[in-house]
């Protein structure tokens, strides 16, 4: 059988020391636990953004979005404070009885950190590129003008003027090839290796700027030593520009602008051609004042250009209101006097106010230039035209109807031919008629003009008597109650009866109503 006796493990765990080393040995087990997890923690810690920047990052969203150097700068130095702290990291870390394992943490996030900053060093290489060529274009396209020694003056002003501007952007030039120059310390600094082709692009940079420097520094010598006969070319420019224009004041005092038996319309398309030429002078002074001005000198008062503008389009206003008033009267004279229904066509008010208008021109006119024989022919004409007026305005008398016609054509004895319809005239003017004097018959067209008018006056009230019955209505009632209807509001119908019979009689005892008397009698019955 089984011995019998004391077990030897109730003995050990019965014993004080043993038990107190077991309990210290679980304490230690259980610290060690701890500890580790605390280091793992550690671990999190320090590196958990690491593996957050891994997992999100997309390289070709970040090529993509525009950056500025700073920007680029800023993440170069994170991802090398990244992979430093790789370098550093513990990758078995002995706590107590226990070993952390760091090796397949850093083994995932080296990868992440060496991709991030190739990729970031490859597009600051691009910018640097970029940034090169457009730059050191633009500083070879600028050392090309600046190298030019033009010889005219508008050229040698244009010079000037961009040699400041050179001067201006000096300090944006030195600027912009710094930044380049920071981008490629940037790349060293990160020991990107730069390509052959880049380097010598980044030092054809350095030395294009020197380029730059020396141009302007010879173009303001070249500027110096050319000024003074540039300006002295400008001098006898503005000379020249003034002596044409002095030239072309004294031409408008003599010949045909002077001569009142020129052609008007000739002369006012010289005229035009001439307000034009001293435009051109105008604006050349301008831009020779601004060239004044550029070369600190002073500028021209623009006197004699004033004088020229004045005289000319004074001159011009002249020709033009005598040509427009020729032209005008033409038209009133010589254009149908009816309308193919044998209205009047001419606007006699119109007509009226023009001549008045143009009466006041010449009066104006004569009062500055009494010895003018321009004005002199324009007050003539308008003065010739204003004895037709008289005839004018009777001929233009919208009254006028096809017996006025007739009983004035007896009058001055004109055969004027009828339409072909027999209806109405065939067309005739002022012109025409007054080859029959006219004038010497205005007094009795004047009667037939006026009995014109008042028959008018006299058939415009026929027309106003018969309108006034549009939209009266005669209401029918019933009487009582006797089943028969009478006419009711009878008061207003009577006393408009009773008005327009007045009217009629006073009508007929008119001597004007014998045209419109049947018509008169037809109403008061």
């Amino acid at each position: 059988g089984k011995p019998s006796g004391l077990s030897t493990l109730n003995i050990l765990r019965s014993m004080p020391h043993l038990t107190q080393l077991r309990a210290a040995i679980n304490q230690t087990v259980i610290d060690d636990f701890t500890a580790a997890r605390d280091a793992v923690r550690e671990l999190d810690v320090g590196y958990r953004k690491i593996w957050d920047f891994g997992r999100s990052w997309d390289p070709d969203a970040y090529a993509a979005q525009p950056r500025s150097l700073s920007e680029i700068r800023r993440d170069l130095v994170l991802q090398r404070n990244w992979k430093a702290s790789l370098d550093r990291m513990k990758t078995n870390m002995a706590v107590g009885c226990l070993q952390v394992d760091a090796k397949p943490l850093r083994a995932e996030l080296v990868p992440v950190t060496a991709a991030a900053l190739e990729r970031i060093k490859l597009l600051l290489l691009n910018m640097a590129r970029q940034a090169t060529l457009a730059v050191l274009d633009d500083i070879t396209a600028r050392i090309q003008m600046l190298a030019a020694r033009p010889t005219g003056l508008d050229e040698f002003v244009n010079y000037m003027v961009l040699h400041t501007a050179q001067l201006d952007d000096r300090k944006l030039l030195s600027s912009q090839v710094g930044q380049v120059d920071d981008m490629y310390e940037s790349l060293a600094a990160h020991e990107q290796k730069v390509p052959t082709a880049d380097q010598v692009k980044h030092d054809d940079l350095t030395e294009a700027l020197a380029t730059f420097q020396l141009q302007l520094t010879e173009g303001k010598e070249f500027i110096a030593d050319n000024k003074e006969s540039q300006s002295t070319t400008l001098t006898a420019n503005v000379s020249s520009v003034n002596e044409e224009l002095r030239g072309v004041i004294d031409s408008l005092h003599t010949g045909k602008y002077v001569d009142a038996s020129s052609d008007p319309d000739d002369v006012v398309s010289d005229l035009e051609a001439m307000l034009q030429h001293i435009s051109g002078l105008g604006e050349a002074l301008g831009l020779y004042n601004q060239y004044l001005g550029l070369f600190d000198a002073a500028t021209d008062d623009l006197s004699t250009l004033m004088m020229a503008e004045k005289e000319a389009n004074g001159r011009y206003q002249l020709w033009r209101s005598v040509r427009d008033f020729l032209e005008q009267s033409r038209a009133w004279t010589e254009e149908p006097i009816l309308d193919d229904d044998g209205l009047v066509l001419l606007n006699v008010e119109a007509v009226r106010q023009e001549v008045e208008d143009y009466a006041a021109k010449a009066y104006k006119a004569a009062k500055a230039n009494k010895d003018d024989q321009v004005v002199s022919r324009l007050k003539d004409v308008v003065d010739d035209f204003k004895e037709l007026l008289p005839l004018v305005e009777e001929l233009g008398n919208p009254a006028l109807q096809e017996r006025h016609w007739i009983e004035m054509f007896n009058i001055i004895g004109a055969d004027i031919a009828t339409n072909e319809d027999g209806t109405g005239f065939a067309p005739f003017s002022i012109r025409q008629l007054l080859q029959f004097d006219l004038l010497e018959q205005l007094d009795k067209l004047q009667v037939v003009g006026a009995a014109a008018s008042k028959e008018a006056g006299l058939e415009k009230a026929l027309a106003k008597m018969q309108s006034d019955w549009d939209g009266v209505s005669f209401r029918v009632v019933e009487y009582k109650d006797t089943g028969t209807f009478v006419i009711a509001g009878t008061d207003e119908v009577q006393m408009l009866l009773d008005d327009q019979v007045v009217k009629t009689q006073a009508m007929r005892a008119s001597p004007f109503i014998k045209p419109l008397e049947a018509a008169a009698l037809s109403w008061e019955k």
